[in-house]
């Protein structure tokens, strides 16, 4: 098992740290759980597991894109843009476990969601 807890986005120093060269120096059988999505080159993981390292598995809840709905909160839904290398194919591969950024969910997050199911328990009472 190898847990990445390197500083995510916006440091230099591990951008890509997460490569195919990494990848392939781990254990065929290897558990990839990285804790940020900044260290990851994402494109290199999903050719490794799909092509390479079948047998080489990730859990992962950090995903390149962060939010879609939620701008100002460090969380969202899985798999990144769609049009971003390693997603949705990536979250697909049956050796991958993706999560929706649970640990990641944060105060805004959580106040937007709660402002969302307000609105729609109020439609719903409203027949909408």
């Amino acid at each position: 098992v190898v847990v990445l807890t390197v500083p995510g986005t916006g440091h230099a120093s591990t951008a890509g740290l997460v490569n195919r060269t990494s990848l392939l120096l781990m254990r065929p059988h290897a558990l990839l759980v990285p804790v940020s999505a900044g260290p990851i080159n994402f494109g290199d993981l999903e050719a490794v597991l799909r092509d390479e390292r079948p047998k080489q598995r990730a859990v992962i809840d950090t995903w390149p894109g962060g939010c879609w709905h939620y701008p100002n909160a460090s969380c969202g839904p899985p798999l990144g843009p769609p049009d971003f290398p390693g997603s949705p194919v990536l979250a697909r591969l049956p050796n991958v476990l993706p999560l929706p950024s649970l640990s990641m969910r944060d105060a805004a997050y959580w106040r937007s969601a709660a402002d969302s199911v307000a609105r729609n328990l109020d439609a719903l009472a409203n027949g909408k």
